[in-house]
């Protein structure tokens, strides 16, 4: 079987979630981090035959690129990679060996709900990165929905912050860290519950995420 570019991007960015993971018979992926503050789950137009597991995807990944246009064989306990002139075996993972998701998430009810442009996302972390800071803070006076991003411990921190809805008259403070959004790129509509926990689904493919709020988070303060 082939596997798309498409395909190649989700797992290129499941790996930055979890170095590893564990594929299952059919065309869901999915992936957790170590710390399970992040699902992860997409669709894709492959259906594979079994499951199996990877330890190290950027590995994999890698190793892979070096064919051109390969038919991927799955077996027992290993895959063949294969092009017209080049071939590579790739053995699987013990299960234990890879943390992935035991149940998928049930999404509470949430209060708020806001669309991120691909370009906005781009904005909030090259902003980041830019001024050395480390949270993102979606905050609402009751009048208007802001998103920032900031260090929360220093109150003379340098910010950078962009409106991005109108507000229902509660006033919240909803805290991430930059690092966990590791999302693909594009757009999405996102939903946060005051129970502890975000909603990112993207509108052009199959793809969501889950991504836990930071415990001082507050709602309706």
């Amino acid at each position: 079987m082939k596997i798309s570019n498409e395909t190649r991007d989700v797992l290129k960015n499941f790996s930055t979630i979890n170095q590893g993971i564990k594929v299952g018979q059919g065309n869901t992926l999915q992936t957790i981090s170590n710390m399970k503050n992040i699902l992860a789950v997409a669709t894709v137009e492959e259906s594979f035959p079994t499951d199996f597991s990877i330890y190290n995807l950027p590995e994999f990944l890698g190793a892979t690129s070096l064919l051109e246009d390969p038919d991927f064989q799955f077996g027992d306990a290993s895959l063949t990679v294969a092009d017209n002139n080049s071939s590579l075996a790739y053995f699987y993972a013990s299960e234990g060996m890879v943390t992935a998701p035991e149940k998928m998430i049930t999404m509470p009810d949430a209060e708020i709900g806001i669309d991120i442009s691909s370009t906005l996302l781009n904005e909030l972390q090259k902003a980041a990165s830019v001024l050395g800071v480390g949270d993102l803070v979606l905050s609402s006076d009751g009048t208007t929905i802001k998103l920032e991003v900031t260090d929360k411990k220093n109150t003379t921190s340098n910010t950078f912050s962009r409106i991005v809805g109108e507000g229902n008259g509660v006033s919240y403070t909803m805290n991430f860290k930059i690092e966990n959004l590791k999302v693909l790129d594009g757009n999405y509509e996102v939903l946060v519950s005051s129970k502890g926990i975000s909603h990112f689904k993207n509108k052009d493919i199959d793809l969501e995420y889950f991504i836990a709020l930071e415990p001082d988070s507050k709602y309706n303060v």
